[in-house]
């Protein structure tokens, strides 16, 4: 990306780098919250506990989207001030405002996709959560950022990280939810 940027100049990569920091406010405490609770979503998986895992599931996804949400009003409400804290450049600060709202775009939202990582990670199905994890970090995000680069120049650039992100977290869901039908029914369990 920093490549694809540096065509741009040194302010959109400059810019770049400040956003990221922003947005990492949000995506950092989502994966916090699901690698905080992958011990408790394993063990009750091993243990056959599906209905307490089912629930433990969806209390973290409420909570994750919950607090992914405020964070991402905190972080859009003060992009001025949270921008203007790393750099003094006005023109870096007005490009960094537009990328860091571009990168809130999925910020509710970020916390689910970390959850269907987690999720399959601890029931066992680790290379369902390693292609989910390589969509978002290149598999769909190199084409997407030339693509869209092509397409729309330093907009389609802005734009790249929530576009892969939205597609990774729709792919995750869906292996989710395949991987859910093979798990035994929470109702059926003697737990």
């Amino acid at each position: 990306m920093n490549h694809v940027l540096a065509g741009y100049g040194s302010v959109a990569v400059a810019a770049s780098g400040v956003a990221g920091k922003v947005s990492m406010v949000v995506s950092m405490v989502a994966m916090g919250l699901c690698m905080g609770m992958q011990p408790a979503i394993s063990y009750n998986f091993g243990a056959g506990t599906y209905k307490r895992m089912y629930r433990i599931i969806r209390n973290l996804g409420i909570l994750a989207v919950v607090v992914g949400g405020l964070l991402t009003i905190g972080c859009l409400l003060g992009k001025s001030q949270l921008t203007a804290m790393f750099i003094e450049h006005e023109e870096v600060i007005l490009l960094g405002e537009r990328m860091v709202t571009a990168s809130m775009l999925l910020g509710p939202l970020y916390g689910l996709y970390q959850l269907c990582t987690m999720f399959l990670q601890s029931t066992g199905k680790a290379s369902y959560a390693t292609l989910v994890a390589l969509l978002d970090k290149g598999v769909l995000y190199l084409p997407i950022l030339f693509g869209l680069n092509m397409l729309f120049g330093l907009n389609g650039v802005i734009y790249t990280a929530p576009l892969t992100d939205m597609l990774s977290l729709l792919v995750g869901a869906a292996l989710c939810a395949a991987w859910k039908r093979k798990i035994p029914a929470p109702e059926l369990c003697q737990r």
